[in-house]
């Protein structure tokens, strides 16, 4: 270790000693360290949070794309009875949960709700009117 001691004097008449140190001490290798751990987990957790955002937007878009193909379907005007009916499908790696309620409103008309979910219940719910069932 290159230690020089230097001698001199303040102006006050002081004897002053100086040394030419090098290297860091314990305590700001503690410092710096925590800090950088601080900085990383942060990022970590920004990270994570972006990741996660961006999996419930593609959940999401995959239960309306379903969702919407469903009602797709029933605008021919074959809708079925009145009921509930479950179904599954899987798309892009996700397992989508789908509920179909069709419901009597009154003569001539039903109500079609399809409510599709996948993961951690992100998921939507479309709602369609046919007019002039028999």
């Amino acid at each position: 270790m290159d230690t020089e001691i230097i001698h001199g004097f303040t102006p006050e008449g002081r004897e002053s000693v100086k040394a030419d140190r090098q290297g860091m001490t314990l305590v700001e290798v503690v410092v710096a360290s925590f800090v950088m751990l601080l900085i990383l987990g942060t990022l970590a957790f920004a990270l994570n949070f972006f990741v996660q955002g961006s999996r419930n937007i593609e959940q999401r878009r995959g239960a309306l794309l379903i969702a919407n193909s469903m009602i797709s379907l029933h605008n021919s005007g074959n809708l079925p009875e009145a009921g509930v009916f479950l179904d599954t499908e899987n798309t892009g790696g996700m397992e989508f949960r789908i509920r179909q309620t069709v419901t009597t409103i009154s003569p001539g008309i039903r109500e079609l709700s399809v409510s599709v979910n996948c993961e951690n219940n992100v998921g939507v719910e479309l709602v369609r009117r046919f007019y002039g069932m028999e």
